[in-house]
């Protein structure tokens, strides 16, 4: 492996949930490379400027100690280093094992070594024993496949090691759910009425309001990975705009129609679904569930190449329903002030502050109940496909004169990503 001395870019492959997104944190100052850290309660996280480390006290395997888990990432290099204890071994050892076969293994008791070689040069050498892991890919060497394939082995191995959160009552989730969205809701329609008496405080329960909606988006989060559907995703699927239909044709920039062929035949194919059964399929960095099982690692990784095929390999998380020929996808883009400057630069709205409605249906666009030309719709799907938006049937960009929201909105509510512009 190729010794490079360089600052590396890392990136912390986290265990906490993010519901909706998030603006990163500031980068340091110079020479420190950006960090991302993500922890919840039983998380201790330690971080310098070329590693950051992960430490969970036995996560959800009950006995075994301390966990640690590092990734480095940069232009050059993919590294992980990990401890574990000795009940997570045999998990990893068999996840690898179907992924990466005997081809260039070695192997001694419970030791194992895989790699590569080109040219007197090493693609990758990855080491496992009973309580540690080792990997390393040199990406001036590797192709593009051989590299997300590394990075979505890391996301799984991380899983493997530090353990998933504890399944939940289902029903108590999505009635906690609903409970929180009432309050988002009622919060907001009290902004709205005093706003004008008192700009300071219709301005605190805008806040209150968009912190309850994430609260119910993270409860909705846990109960779909068990299946569950809270009420307001019943009634988006209800919805007359939400019918996906035949005429609904892929294009160039919107590969959503091909992808949905592509996973019902695979989950079918895996016995992961019944004929016309309803789908909630959640995809995140920690996992993937389809109608409240746990794919196995291995699945998981083929379900990710899957993704990976039809374009939308880096969206780490996202929700799909379907209940009959009604279909919701939930995605959020990775900065939803810089897609509407996009749009704005890109002259496909006039400017981000005039009130607008924008259909983006997939296989059409339809900008304040004017429906575009293909020409135009091909336009606005090839810079939303780049700003990680998946257009579908009933999906909106709202701009207000103080607000800004993409997904699903009815009436006041908005199922997706809302920002307060107050």
């Amino acid at each position: 492996m190729k010794s490079i001395n360089k600052v590396l870019t890392v990136i912390l492959l986290g265990i906490g949930v993010c519901a909706v997104a998030q603006t990163p944190p500031a980068p340091p100052a110079p020479p420190v490379t950006p960090t991302t850290v993500y922890q919840d309660d039983a998380t201790k996280v330690t971080t310098n400027s070329s590693n950051v480390s992960v430490i969970t006290q036995s996560g959800d395997y009950g006995k075994g100690g301390n966990t640690s888990f590092s990734v480095s990432n940069s232009n050059d290099e993919y590294r992980i280093k990990a401890r574990f204890p000795q009940n997570r071994y045999a998990a990893l050892k068999g996840f690898l094992l179907k992924e990466l076969g005997s081809n260039g293994m070695q192997s001694s008791g419970d030791d194992f070594v895989w790699t590569k070689e080109a040219d007197d040069d090493t693609v990758y050498e990855i080491e496992l024993s009973k309580t540690k892991l080792k990997v390393d890919l040199d990406k001036e060497l590797a192709s593009p496949e051989l590299i997300a394939k590394f990075e979505d082995m890391g996301t799984i191995t991380r899983t493997l090691i530090s353990g998933g959160d504890r399944r939940q009552e289902v029903s108590r989730l999505e009635r906690e759910a609903a409970r929180a969205r009432r309050d988002a809701e009622r919060m907001q329609q009290e902004a709205e009425r005093l706003q004008a008496m008192s700009e300071r405080e219709s301005a605190r329960l805008a806040r209150e309001a968009e912190r309850l909606t994430r609260e119910a988006d993270q409860l909705s989060l846990v109960s779909k990975r068990g299946g569950g559907i809270d009420g307001y995703v019943r009634e988006i699927l209800n919805e007359p705009s939400t019918k996906y239909t035949a005429n609904m044709q892929a294009s160039k920039y919107w590969k959503w129609p091909e992808l949905q062929k592509a996973l019902i035949t695979s989950l079918k194919k895996d016995n992961l679904l019944d004929d016309n059964e309803n789908i909630v399929l959640i995809k995140e960095d920690r996992g993937m569930y389809v109608n409240g099982e746990q794919l196995s690692p291995a699945q998981w990784s083929s379900y990710n190449q899957l993704f990976r095929k039809y374009g939308y390999g880096n969206m780490d998380e996202l929700s799909f329903y379907k209940s009959g020929d009604h279909i919701v996808v939930i995605n959020s883009p990775s900065n939803f002030e810089a897609l509407l400057q996009a749009l704005e630069e890109n002259d496909l709205i006039s400017d981000r502050y005039t009130t607008s409605t924008i259909e983006i249906n997939g296989s059409t666009i339809i900008v304040d109940g004017k429906k575009l030309s293909q020409t135009q719709t091909d336009r606005w799907n090839k810079l939303l496909e780049s700003r990680q938006v998946i257009p579908a049937p009933g999906k909106t960009i709202k701009i207000g004169k103080d607000f800004a929201s993409i997904g699903y909105s009815f009436g006041k509510r908005t199922l997706g990503f809302w920002m307060s512009r107050k």
